[in-house]
């Protein structure tokens, strides 16, 4: 893995050739293998990190990447069932509970930035199947994450602070818990995206206490459930905000129902063909 940097703007960009071995990393790529997320099939990944649950009947499990994107990137997957979806597993709180850990861990001893997302579905971009998600830490700042970081540092009051309120106001509210608002964005880049907001202004999941993890996995089900009602693909983005005071983390949520053609890669903006109403009517059936 290296990172290379753009002519023009210096905008990093991560080259992994070693992806390229991972099943289905190219869109034609059709190959069936033996999943080697399932029970039984454990010297299929490497060493496992940590295991929620007894080896006969694990619940969690995280290990590293076999096809790492940057140096310490790792897998956490979400339930022993091949074919279980987020919406459908119990122990959704305890997967929670493991990103935060999870987390906490790769913040401390690898900064400056941590990704913690999931692709669900080939559209989204997993390669394989059972549920997952994948933490990494970047060795930079990632632009995105650079440039709403500022803007939060440049506020007068947190954007997201404000933001609950007003949705709630506009009718944009879809659902919210004690501890976290589940909105459709007035401003939505993709169709049906929805952002889940912690009540309580804290910049990163590093600092989620144990009833913001219980309301979280729940507000992730709502979600999962209702974007799969519409694709069966969707991403989930962690967005935190390390060393940022002023900065309010959330999740980005979307079900993959549209691409990102010409337009959005040339210009760097999006263009959402469904209106935010219809995304809180959608989400709230």
């Amino acid at each position: 893995m290296t990172v290379r940097r753009n002519v023009i703007t210096g905008q990093p960009i991560v080259f992994a050739p070693e992806r390229a071995g991972r099943p289905h990393a190219f869109i034609d790529d059709t190959a069936e293998e033996v999943c080697p997320f399932c029970p039984g099939n454990e010297s299929q990944t490497p060493p496992e990190i940590l295991r929620v649950g007894d080896d006969t009947s694990w619940r969690v499990r995280v290990f590293p990447n076999k096809y790492p994107a940057v140096e310490t990137h790792e897998v956490i997957v979400e339930s022993s069932r091949h074919d279980a979806s987020f919406d459908s597993i119990e122990a959704a709180p305890e997967v929670v509970a493991v990103f935060a850990e999870r987390y906490r861990a790769l913040a401390a001893s690898h900064p400056p930035y941590v990704a913690l997302f999931k692709n669900h579905g080939r559209t989204a971009g997993a390669s394989i199947s059972h549920i997952h998600s994948q933490i990494a830490a970047i060795p930079f700042v990632p632009p995105r994450i650079e440039a709403e970081r500022n803007a939060f540092a440049n506020a007068r009051e947190c954007p997201l602070c404000t933001a609950i309120e007003w949705h709630r106001r506009e009718g944009l509210l879809i659902a919210e818990s004690e501890s976290f608002a589940w909105i459709a964005p007035h401003a939505s880049a993709f169709a049906y995206q929805q952002w889940v907001i912690p009540k309580r202004h804290q910049s990163e999941i590093a600092t989620f206490d144990d009833r913001e993890v219980r309301d979280l996995a729940g507000m992730l089900q709502a979600s999962t459930a209702a974007m799969r009602a519409i694709s069966a693909s969707h991403n989930w983005l962690f967005l935190s905000f390390p060393g940022e005071a002023a900065a309010h983390c959330y999740v980005d949520l979307f079900p993959r129902v549209t691409n990102v053609a010409g337009f959005e890669l040339e210009t760097g903006t999006y263009i959402d063909v469904v209106d935010p109403a219809a995304t809180v009517r959608r989400m709230s059936r």
